[in-house]
């Protein structure tokens, strides 16, 4: 029938209106059903994503412990007989002796077996079964044929590489070409001799169980678009996984292309924290370690620290891999939305290390939680050794790295750290880790942020299992020829700031911090009553030929006092441990005859006391004073008049020479040396806080002998305000304490005393 022009308006009006009624009712099952990426390298572009996922679901293959599939990776004939086993729901073989490669205990036993009976994979003449020979194209065209008893059609095929094919071979790849399982490369070759990967082969396994009836033809998938943190890069070569037992509800693995063995775990109790050490070898490479310390904390909070120890010319690389379930968002506050302002300082040079990576916070289905993340820190140890048999420690930095991404699959995350070794170096990384918020509120950890990169160089970031380190005095050994030596400061060991800061907010990544520094600062202190520096000054060796080890006084009171106040305020029974022990050290100084003597019952303790040289050095008016409050307190805390004695003397001496220990122009000189003379230019705003609290403690213990302590805060402070020095917050608080705040300086608040 011939169709007329009003025919055809007859046939779109009834097609039209279907469509607008179409439109206008409710859509139902429309939208396919969105998937979650299982892997982080199967995504939407990858071309053979519906064969890998559907294989994947039959539990025929699997994926890596990191959630990758590793698709280029060169299958092995071991793991392609396990694989057809599977596939093929094979039945058990028993184990039959006819495979050097294959043994009762080996991991491919059952396809070996399986395959073998079937005549699926035969041997090698050299009597193994090859589980560890990549499996290349033309035996995999065999085995397919073999595995689904595929038969010559008698269609003609022709690549365009024939005679490289094996003449055993050919039958196989000429079949396999026949049923469509191939088609071969774009170039009309077979490439014979190639490797298989594994994406490849389960192309070919799918397409001859889709063949043979045992897989259904499904739709294609399409993911939903995961999303990352840092630059994620899936590894596409193989690797070697070891899972480290950090936590009961997640997986953590070390991941490296060496083969990784736990070498020794144990525990360590630290008194405040305890740390589960595990230490890995790696092959190959016998001095080379891996170190995993989880740091528990009371709270339930842990520090993970990480060190990768290669003192090999050989590079390395091992990633930390944390696979975490019920994750339903996580976003990062980095440290670089605060840039960092540096300076070349006189005394310390150019510090090159910048700030943690940021705080990464997590909603989950346990709540919230955030984690701090570290950067990697690339370095080499340094030492001394003198002829005394003391040595000095330091180490110089090489490098620091953002060493942290992460991926978010559906629920999924999978979190890297990596570690890489240029050989003969370490490398060092960490992160706090909590269930709650470590910042109660953005403001906050705004605050901690910016106040961290204004005072970097008074902030620790570069911490390890051992203690943070941080840029060194120039005026240290050994030190490097590029200026970049690093060491542990028992001065930042402690967390004076943090202490403050803990006090005014009871933020929980402070409390975190804090009891971080109690331990480390019982792992600097060893076995010892007291704490010893391993970095030698080159300004002390000069002035007096002693090196590291020694006893800085300024030091161990001021850690005396860290732990005296951290420890009250967290209830800890031995928080007076650090007092008792370091007053009775100041004391044993005047029994040894370590005085600088004005009279029987007047006389000043050295700042110094080296452990291998018996050496008298100068007295500094805050170490002096620091000494002297330590002793009061103590005298406070055990009633033994022993301290108080002590403290009376140095009063007595600092009031007999008053007059000399003020300069001119009011402020004070910085030191006395051994033979009574002065010099040195004193602490901007440290000595005067000093004052304060020696002001307070005379009041406490006896108000007589405080007159010599007003007169000196007055000159200090008047010379400070004379010069618009400013003032610390310390310095403002204590001048309110005790009734003087008509003295505060002129000029800026400071956080930190200079």
């Amino acid at each position: 029938m011939v169709k007329t022009p009003g025919m055809k308006k007859l046939v779109i009006f009834p097609l039209l209106f279907a469509l607008l009624l179409f439109i206008g009712l409710p859509q139902q099952n429309v939208k396919a059903e969105m998937n979650h990426q299982r892997f982080s390298d199967v995504h939407n572009e990858f071309w053979a994503k519906d064969e890998v996922m559907q294989l994947v679901d039959e539990e025929i293959i699997n994926g890596y412990p990191d959630l990758q599939f590793r698709p280029s990776v060169s299958i092995m004939r071991g793991q392609a007989a396990n694989l057809l086993a599977g596939a093929l729901k094979l039945p058990e073989a028993p184990y039959q002796p006819v495979f050097k490669d294959v043994s009762p205990k080996s991991s491919h036993l059952r396809g070996a077996m399986a395959t073998y009976q079937e005549g699926i994979f035969g041997g090698k003449p050299d009597g193994t079964f090859g589980t560890g020979d990549q499996l290349t194209r033309e035996q995999m065209a065999s085995v397919i044929v073999r595995a689904f008893k595929l038969e010559d059609t008698g269609e003609e095929v022709h690549f365009t590489d024939d005679k490289k094919i094996s003449e055993s071979h050919k039958y196989g790849v000429k079949v396999l070409m026949q049923h469509g399982i191939t088609t071969g490369k774009e170039d009309g070759s077979f490439d014979p001799k190639s490797p298989v990967n594994r994406a490849s082969f389960v192309v070919f396994l799918h397409r001859a169980m889709i063949q043979a009836g045992l897989l259904e033809d499904k739709e294609p998938i399409t993911f939903n678009e995961p999303k990352t943190i840092g630059k994620f890069d899936p590894i596409r070569y193989d690797q070697q996984f070891v899972e480290v037992p950090l936590t009961k509800q997640d997986r953590t693995f070390l991941r490296s292309n060496h083969y990784l063995q736990l070498v020794t775990k144990r525990v360590e109790p630290h008194g405040h924290a305890t740390d589960h050490v595990y230490v890995y070898g790696v092959s190959g490479m016998k001095a080379t370690r891996v170190t995993v310390t989880k740091r528990e904390l009371g709270n339930g909070d842990y520090f993970v620290f990480t060190e990768l120890r290669n003192p090999q010319r050989l590079p390395i690389r091992v990633d930390l891999v944390h696979i975490e379930n019920g994750i339903d968002s996580n976003r990062l506050e980095p440290y670089s939305k605060y840039p960092m302002k540096k300076d070349i300082d006189e005394t310390f040079g150019f510090d090159i290390a910048t700030s943690p990576i940021g705080v990464l916070e997590t909603v989950s289905d346990q709540g919230t939680g955030q984690q701090m993340i570290a950067k990697s820190y690339r370095s080499r140890e340094l030492e001394m050794n003198y002829q005394n048999g003391a040595s000095s420690h330091t180490r110089e930095l090489h490098d620091e790295k953002e060493a942290y991404s992460n991926i978010q699959m559906g629920t999924t995350r999978v979190s890297v750290y990596e570690l890489y070794s240029r050989g003969f170096d370490i490398v060092d990384q960490w992160y706090l880790a909590s269930a709650e918020k470590l910042f109660s509120s953005t403001q906050r950890m705004d605050a901690w942020m910016h106040e961290s990169v204004i005072n970097y160089k008074k902030r620790n970031k570069w911490y390890t299992a051992n203690g943070p380190y941080n840029k060194m005095a120039t005026t240290i050994e050994p030190m490097p020829a590029s200026g970049r030596g690093y060491g542990r400061n028992l001065l930042l060991v402690k967390e004076d700031r943090v202490m403050l800061l803990y006090n005014q907010t009871q933020e929980r990544y402070y409390e975190d911090i804090l009891h971080n520094s109690f331990a480390n600062l019982a792992i600097f202190r060893g076995k010892k009553a007291y704490w010893e520096t391993e970095v030698t000054s080159t300004y002390l060796k000069n002035l007096y030929n002693f090196t590291a080890p020694f006893v800085d006084t300024r030091f161990n009171e001021q850690i005396a006092l860290f732990l005296y106040n951290g420890g009250k305020a967290f209830g800890h029974k031995d928080y007076n441990e650090g007092l008792r022990n370091y007053a009775n050290l100041l004391v044993q100084q005047h029994k040894n005859g370590n005085v600088s003597a004005l009279t029987k019952s007047a006389y000043y303790i050295p700042d110094y006391f080296p452990a291998k040289q018996q050496v008298r050095t100068h007295t500094s008016m805050n170490h002096l004073l620091g000494g002297m409050n330590i002793l009061l307190m103590a005298y406070q805390e055990f009633k033994d008049p022993v301290y108080l004695q002590n403290a009376a003397a140095i009063e007595k001496a600092i009031t007999l020479e008053e007059k000399k220990w003020i300069r001119s122009d009011g402020d004070i000189w910085y030191k006395r040396a051994p033979d009574g003379s002065f010099a040195g230019r004193d602490y901007t705003h440290l000595t005067l806080e000093d004052l304060i609290h020696s002001y307070e403690k005379w009041s406490e213990v006896d108000p007589a002998k405080t007159a010599v302590f007003e007169r000196m805060i007055k000159s200090k402070a008047k010379y400070l305000n004379t010069n618009k020095k400013g003032y610390t917050t310390k310095i403002k608080q204590g001048l309110e304490r005790i009734h003087m705040s008509e003295l505060l300086p002129a000029g800026a608040e400071h956080t930190d005393a200079l």
